[in-house]
């Protein structure tokens, strides 16, 4: 039963598939426009946000909280079309490259190429673009599994079950869950660019961890990028996306990094600090304000309680 009020989503089964048909300009403008309305009945999610970023950001003002609030559920909403947009529009229109000359460049000699990047705007939109310059992209994603293990809204596991699928047709490279074994993911770095998302927060204690500076405090962060990287010699390639306005989006990539060159805190404390550079210029596009505290370092001193929890 399709249509049943427990399984049905407005959002995802008829107004972004609707969007999608029309010129980005008007369909990502339509998105921001209805995050207003889905954002009421995540109050308490909105004020959790709010807190973190006070939190971090005490020198904000009350509007400009505000503003950062409208920024992250338009991004949210603008986010979920982008699935839709890859079926129907040339992503040309979407999305443009900054810097990746130097990525294109190491992979005709052969070199291996780990991007990361944070949680940080439509992130997953960089694929797309690079698959249009002839480069195919692989990465480990937590979702993919055959049951609804989080126990999410049935539409909203059926929605994540189609982004998934496709991301994998649109990006073209090996796609891997989390907790599976490595060594398919180091030979797919032989043909594919490998995407690994660097501020990944977990519940409990990783212990390939490293903690580096952050916002007012500290996180810690797995350091997994830098001992894959240094254990196949590929080249770590930051890229980080900056929103256009009307529905536009640039990956902007920075200098290449060599794992040889540094130990893995550093290089680390090296991507959290680009990542913080990117928020404090746009709060509103950073996805973990709600994870926050997860990040969080045991050994964070900013002195600040409600990090803790």
């Amino acid at each position: 039963m399709r249509w049943r009020a427990d399984d049905f989503s407005l959002r995802y089964q008829v107004l972004l598939p609707l969007y999608a048909h029309l010129p980005p300009v008007l369909g990502y403008g339509l998105a921001a426009q209805q995050a207003t309305i889905f954002r009421r009945n995540k109050a308490d999610e909105a004020a959790s946000i709010r807190a973190q970023m006070r939190s971090a950001l005490p020198e904000a003002s009350d509007a400009q909280l505000a503003g950062w609030l409208d920024d992250y559920y338009r991004m949210v909403e603008q986010e979920a079309l982008d699935t839709w947009y890859l079926q129907h529009q040339p992503i040309q229109q979407i999305v443009e490259l900054e810097g990746f000359a130097a990525i294109a460049a190491a992979r005709r000699q052969g070199r291996r190429v780990l991007l990361t990047g944070g949680h940080f705007g439509r992130f997953w939109m960089a694929g797309p673009a690079m698959r249009a310059h002839g480069f195919t992209t692989g990465t480990i994603t937590r979702d993919g599994g055959n049951t609804n293990s989080h126990g999410l809204h049935p539409a909203e596991y059926r929605y994540r079950l189609f982004k998934l699928q496709r991301l994998q047709q649109a990006l073209g490279g090996t796609f891997l869950v989390e907790g599976d074994e490595l060594r398919p993911l180091y030979r797919a770095l032989n043909d594919h660019l490998i995407a690994l998302i660097f501020d990944v927060p977990y519940t409990e204690a990783h212990k390939g961890r490293v903690t580096v500076n952050f916002i007012s405090g500290t996180i810690d962060l797995p350091a997994g990028i830098y001992r894959i990287a240094k254990k196949t010699k590929a080249v770590i390639a930051p890229f980080f996306m900056r929103d256009l306005g009307g529905g536009r989006v640039r990956a902007e990539f920075s200098a290449l990094l060599d794992p040889y060159d540094y130990d893995e805190t550093v290089l680390m404390q090296q991507l959290a600090s680009q990542l913080e550079q990117r928020i404090r210029e746009s709060p509103g596009h950073w996805w973990l304000w709600p994870a926050l505290p997860l990040l969080r370092s045991n050994n964070n001193d900013s002195g600040d309680s409600s990090l803790a929890g």
